[in-house]
């Protein structure tokens, strides 16, 4: 690999850390689309990849949440062994099935669509309700929140984000953070929070995983990687300093421009 393509992946890493850290997605839906469309890794390697990254970056997200105390260890660990069991049946079933290629480049087109769609969904809501969660943030402690009224309704959700973020090699986070925000109330930061807290412990279980069944190119994954860190870290001191509906509406079509461009 020249230091012309060194370069481009670094800066690519850093773009996508930043957009993923102020919209507040997770990269993989960026990482695998990078990897397939510009340097036409099959999709097959590129998934198995993309979770070895979303290890390195979601790992820095997390000691930085967790220090800053927008999520709880212990919630953390709960609400993951659930995102795991379904990475460990995505693993399990895919032993025995084999997935077609093109297949799976639609699943994951798919996943764009909707993480768009989705995207452009919130936003409009943030903008209605946004007087009515600074409020109710007002009030919130983290320690003393009660999730387990609602725990039943979302265990399904975390295992389709585990199964997801197994099978097509994203964070699961579009899955995540709604489930958190809308069904356990938690205020959307520390959902956000707690989301990547889940993101980083099913990663440690998919890297592992893919590194034994699958093949991880990890030249590849260490160079988006190292981008991806800093992009979050860059992310995070300017979340604050510009409008993001803006950037999400822009991240919206973005990710629906790729799935269009998957699909054909």
């Amino acid at each position: 690999m020249d230091t012309v393509a060194v370069i481009i992946i670094l800066i690519a890493g850093f773009l996508f850390g930043t957009i993923s850290s102020i919209a507040g997605i997770g990269g993989g839906v960026f990482f695998v689309s990078f990897m397939v469309l510009l340097y036409f890794i099959p999709i097959e390697i590129a998934v198995d990849t993309s979770a070895f990254i979303i290890l390195i970056s979601s790992g820095a997200g997390f000691f930085t949440y967790f220090k800053a105390e927008r999520l709880l260890f212990k919630q953390v660990i709960i609400f993951s062994c659930f995102s795991i069991l379904g990475s460990l049946t995505s693993t399990i079933l895919f032993l025995f099935i084999h997935l077609d290629s093109k297949i799976l480049k639609m699943l994951f087109a798919t996943t764009l669509l909707i993480a768009g769609l989705n995207m452009i969904y919130k936003t409009i809501k943030s903008k209605n309700n946004l007087q009515i969660e600074v409020e109710q943030e007002k009030d919130f402690i983290l320690r003393d929140h009660d999730y387990h009224s609602n725990l039943k309704k979302s265990i399904p959700l975390f295992f389709l984000a585990g199964f997801a973020a197994n099978l097509l090699g994203i964070g699961g986070g579009i899955i995540n953070t709604p489930s958190l925000h809308m069904i356990l109330h938690y205020p959307i930061h520390n959902a956000t929070a707690i989301s990547i807290g889940i993101i980083f412990f099913t990663a440690i279980y998919n890297t592992i995983a893919k590194s034994i069944v699958g093949q991880i190119n990890y030249l590849m994954g260490i160079l988006i990687g190292i981008g991806a860190i800093s992009g979050s870290v860059f992310g995070v001191y300017v979340s604050g300093k510009m409008p993001k509906n803006y950037l999400r509406f822009f991240v919206a079509i973005v990710l629906m421009g790729l799935a269009i461009r998957m699909y054909f």
